[in-house]
């Protein structure tokens, strides 16, 4: 395991993004489903970027890419996916995250190969 992050600019995004997703919870307060897929995947991608930054790990990156691909997919699995504004909300952060997450990925398997 390597403890020094590949990119902490790329994992700085991930935690904005994630922060972004957790407060957009609150636009979707019309929609509990939104709100709360929003609030807890927000929350628990900024702790897993956060504790990346701390010491790196591809557990975290693994975790990332896991709930970014959870964000894209759960306005149609949850039943929100006709509310156009938290679907979109979700499938871009989600894609954002998950694409980060396979760079940061990649870049932690060239650095250690």
């Amino acid at each position: 395991m390597k403890s020094e992050v590949p990119s902490k600019g790329l994992e700085w995004t991930n935690l904005i993004l994630g922060a972004g997703l957790a407060c957009a919870a609150f636009l979707f307060a019309g929609l509990p489903a939104a709100a709360w897929n929003a609030g807890i995947v927000g929350t628990l991608i900024v702790c897993c970027s956060a504790v990346a930054l701390y010491r790196y790990g591809a557990w975290a990156e693994w975790s990332n890419l896991t709930l970014g691909s959870w964000a894209v997919i759960a306005p149609f699995l949850l039943g929100f996916g006709s509310a156009q504004a938290a679907m979109w909300t979700h499938v871009l952060i989600g894609l954002c995250v998950a694409t980060v997450a396979i760079i940061q990925l990649r870049n932690s398997r060239t650095a250690s190969a």
